[in-house]
């Protein structure tokens, strides 16, 4: 018996090519968020960063507006800078004005000096639209995150990013990596060079991928994933094993000749 098809969802990725930091700013991006949700998204994610304040503290009522008003869940990404260090989240609102949880920057950029107080939870939350699950673009680029997020039965996974034009053009790729690895959708909402929606195949619904900054808005239906690839319960071990795999066959192939030619 054939399972049954994976429910889609309409996602949207915001990319606002901007640091928002003005109220102008601010009222671009509820307006791409509403031309979004009028064009059905229900799953609307800004970029990493996208808000310099916590918007449970701050702009906390016009927030809820929006999402009341269109009737979307928004993954919000924001950054505080603290006497302790940065403070680099993503929280998801929901159409009842609900904020349903903190997730904190896994892997900061420590090279970069970065810093994250509030890393070290994978929170996934049940909605209408399915598990979802955030992480926060370097985060991308290390396997344990995504998957612990898919070990906790996430289905889909929001990916605010901030990256840099040089590697827009490589970047994005890990996602569709994490994707495939997991079993889970991605949208990943770029601040403006490399936003793209992924199917939990690793197919490339839609993308916004140029070393120019570049405001876009994606807008795709995505079926949700199953959250059951092997890689998430073998972890690392997948890897090892393809490796160990490819170092037998190598042998032998070397063997086969060495023997055929004693043989002849």
């Amino acid at each position: 018996m054939l399972d049954a098809p994976a429910p889609n969802v309409r996602v949207a990725a915001i990319q606002p090519a901007i640091r928002i930091r003005s109220e102008e700013g601010l009222q671009w991006l509820y307006a791409q968020t509403r031309r979004a949700a009028a064009q059905g998204a229900k799953l609307i994610v800004w970029n990493e960063g996208a808000l310099p304040f916590d918007p449970q503290m701050e702009h906390t009522r016009e927030l809820r507006a929006l999402t009341s008003e269109t009737g979307i869940y928004l993954a919000i990404g924001y950054r505080i800078r603290t006497e302790q260090g940065l403070r680099n989240e993503v929280t998801v609102l929901t159409p009842e004005g609900e904020f349903l949880g903190v997730y904190g920057k896994d892997h900061p950029v420590a090279f970069a000096g970065e810093t994250s107080l509030t890393r070290g939870s994978y929170p996934v939350y049940n909605t209408p639209l399915g598990r979802l699950g955030t992480i926060i673009c370097y985060d991308l680029d290390f396997t344990d995150t995504a998957r612990r997020l898919a070990r906790n039965g996430a289905q889909l996974i929001a990916v605010p990013s901030f990256d840099w034009p040089a590697i827009a053009a490589k970047h994005y790729s890990h996602v569709v990596f994490r994707a495939v690895e997991n079993r889970v959708a991605m949208v990943k909402a770029d601040i403006a060079f490399d936003s793209a929606i992924i199917d939990p195949y690793g197919r490339i619904i839609k993308r916004a991928v140029k070393p120019e900054s570049e405001p876009a808005t994606l807008v795709a239906d995505v079926p949700l994933g199953t959250a059951n690839a092997p890689a998430i319960f073998l972890g690392d071990w997948v890897g090892w094993l393809c490796l160990a795999g490819m170092i037998f066959f190598i042998v032998l192939d070397l063997l086969t000749a060495f023997w055929e030619r004693e043989g002849s």
